[in-house]
């Protein structure tokens, strides 16, 4: 049933992508530009808005979609409709395609201020700085140690089952291309990463397909914990809503990067130019910090939702994870299917073959 909705799911996006290209094309092609993505619309649109300001003229489609959907939509899709941009969060699929020769190059001095790791063969570009997080109930946890590594918490799990039944949320990653991504890098940073994964199944981890959802449950006291969710949208919330508290681990803190490429087969090149060296800009990074409740990655800006904010507050901690070929070592489909049986039979001591 799952892959069932899965599909239809992608069939609907596939068809929203086709008429908006078909729209697209019916427009002057100086005035367009098509933005796929993988971010929330909420967030991007004051980034939209202040580029719209220096292009007014512009006419700019942006339809958004969770990760997978967005990947095999672009692989899906015929040449002369896939998008001027793509954005997604899932930094491994978006090497994919870039390694698959969907992207083209974009050689600009705005791209020297990105630290090596953001930047693969000036093709795929990384313009967030977003660590990986937990989040916890404060009222619930009061009086109680927090766990602040991923072995205190796999211990916290074990020693106080009664507690954290159906109480803990993470990400389904079978059907959440970020999901999968953090999981697949706590397998390699991790020593304990399959300790955690079946004491999270020993008490019910409840699955979501997003951070937000998490964070919310988190929030209301549905859950008490929520593991690998986004240290952006962590931060957002926990502005306004006096119970979420957050965790860095100690031990490492995973950061990922939002990723964007320019299209090899984009129709309004210049336009989708122009809106990438606007994001990797001082001027598109403060936008990003101060209005879109994501984090900046240029060093050069400033503010509770920036890189070097969050470096002065926590330093020593982050592990960013770097664009490259490495990226694609788990997204081979053996192995894929193999680390998911895994995930599936420790989270759910079920086998789950894809």
């Amino acid at each position: 049933m799952k892959f069932l909705l899965q599909q239809l799911t992608l069939i609907i996006a596939l068809s929203t992508f086709t008429m908006m290209a078909n729209a697209a094309q019916t427009t002057d092609p100086s005035s367009s530009l098509i933005i796929f993505s993988a971010t929330d619309t909420n967030a991007m649109q004051p980034i939209i808005d202040a580029f719209k300001k220096t292009s007014p003229e512009l006419n700019i489609h942006y339809q958004e979609f969770q990760t997978n959907e967005l990947f095999h939509a672009i692989q899906r899709l015929p040449e002369d409709q896939l998008p001027d941009l793509v954005i997604s969060s899932a930094m491994d699929l978006q090497i994919k395609l870039v390694n698959d020769g969907y992207a083209q190059p974009f050689t600009d001095p705005v791209t020297e201020a990105l630290p090596g790791w953001a930047n693969w063969r000036n093709e795929a570009f990384g313009f967030t700085y977003e660590p990986v997080v937990m989040v916890y109930n404060k009222p619930a946890f009061q009086g109680k140690p927090l766990p602040n590594t991923h072995e205190k918490l796999a211990l916290a799990i074990r020693n106080s089952n009664d507690f954290f039944m159906n109480r803990i949320g993470t990400y389904d990653i079978r059907v959440s291309g970020v999901g999968y991504l953090f999981a697949s890098q706590d397998e390699i940073n991790s020593s304990i990463s399959s300790r955690l994964k079946e004491n999270l199944g020993r008490v019910v981890a409840n699955l979501h397909c997003c951070s937000s959802n998490i964070i919310e449950e988190v929030e209301s006291g549905k859950l008490v914990f929520g593991y690998n969710v986004l240290g952006s949208y962590a931060i957002k919330y926990a502005r306004t809503a006096p119970t979420i508290g957050i965790i860095f681990p100690e031990d490492y803190t995973l950061v990922m990067s939002r990723v964007a490429f320019i299209t090899r087969q984009a129709r309004h090149a210049q336009n989708a130019q122009s809106f990438l060296r606007y994001l990797l800009s001082v001027q598109g990074q403060q936008v990003i910090a101060d209005k879109s409740g994501l984090i900046a990655l240029h060093p050069g800006v400033d503010g509770p939702f920036t890189y070097s904010r969050l470096q002065r507050d926590y330093p020593l901690r982050f592990k960013p994870i770097p664009l490259g070929p490495a990226l694609m070592v788990y997204l081979d489909q053996l192995k894929q299917r193999r680390f998911i049986n895994e995930w599936s039979n420790a989270i759910l001591y079920d086998v789950f073959v894809p």
